[in-house]
């Protein structure tokens, strides 16, 4: 038992190592370009559905916990205030002027889900379906359980142009991460480390008789905590290859960071990549199924 608990322990450690920058340090890397073929597309894009789960249908400043923002820069008060006018500018129908709001809040420091899924709200409403899928993966990153800012999402998602050919569904555990928080991830991963080490500790202070099930609950615990900085892990990965969203109507995708090579194909807006790395005005991006390209890095809105 004994051996088994320090070979778990050891790989926990790596494991543990690895996943050391959850929050992402550094800056991140800037809109990659590129991409391969593998997309079809055909037709203009729909408007957003109507309907009650639709991008506007629900009032882009909700009441309570929904409306709350965290930043500096100006007092909660004001700040509330001005997204309280931000709200009222959308509900008088002028979505650019509350976007502009929304989005200055965000340009001064406040954070919150429910910032980012007002923002996603009107810039929908404005026509910028793109930059409205961008502010709703941002919600979802703050708050994988934000169902406002994820049937958004799903909405706009169904009226992508492009559609990926080959495999193009996550793996198990990108699924996982993006449905997980950091701070629920963290938060796993401790207490399981904790609760090895005072399993641990009880162990060596038990009767023989009790030595056997606290053994095995501690290995148990062992195996949660690998578990647990493995996923911690897959999200500093995840930053490290941040994803971003296609804003402009069409873009051309290369093979190489030339501009004057001839365009591969088209991505057209709302359609998700990876980016890889950029250099210059492009950048390298992977689609869904795994094919990569070079587009305008003016043409992404990295999340």
């Amino acid at each position: 038992m004994r051996a088994a608990l320090r070979v778990v322990l050891v790989s926990f450690t790596l494991v543990a190592l690895a996943a050391a920058p959850v929050r992402g340090a550094g800056s991140e890397p800037a809109l990659p370009p590129g991409g391969r073929a593998g997309v079809t597309g055909a037709g203009s894009e729909p408007p957003l559905p109507s309907g009650e789960r639709d991008a506007g249908s629900e009032p882009p400043l909700p009441s309570g916990e929904r409306a709350g923002v965290r930043g500096a820069g100006d007092s909660e008060a004001s700040a509330l205030a001005r997204q309280e006018a931000a709200g009222a500018l959308y509900l008088s129908g002028d979505f650019d002027g509350a976007a502009r709001a929304y989005r200055a809040l965000l340009d001064e420091g406040w954070e919150g889900p429910a910032l980012h899924l007002n923002l996603g709200n009107a810039l929908a409403r404005a026509g910028a379906r793109g930059q409205a899928m961008a502010s709703w993966q941002r919600a979802l990153r703050l708050d994988p359980s934000d169902a406002d800012a994820r049937a958004n999402l799903e909405l706009a998602s169904a009226q992508n142009v492009d559609r990926l050919v080959g495999d193009s569904s996550p793996p198990l555990l990108d699924r996982l991460v993006a449905r997980t928080g950091d701070g629920l991830a963290v938060g796993l991963f401790g207490a399981a480390w904790v609760a090895l080490w005072a399993l641990l500790w009880l162990r060596g202070r038990a009767t023989p008789r009790s030595r056997r099930p606290l053994g095995a609950a501690a290995l148990l615990a062992a195996l949660l905590a690998v578990a647990g900085g493995a996923l911690v892990a897959a999200k500093a990965a995840d930053r490290r290859t941040p994803s971003a969203v296609v804003v402009a109507p069409v873009a051309p995708v290369r093979e190489g960071p030339e501009r004057a090579l001839k365009a591969a194909f088209e991505l057209h807006e709302g359609t998700s990549v990876r980016v890889l790395e950029a250099r210059g005005e492009l950048a390298r991006v992977r689609l869904d199924n795994g094919l990569t390209g070079w587009v305008a890095s003016a043409d992404l809105e990295v999340i």
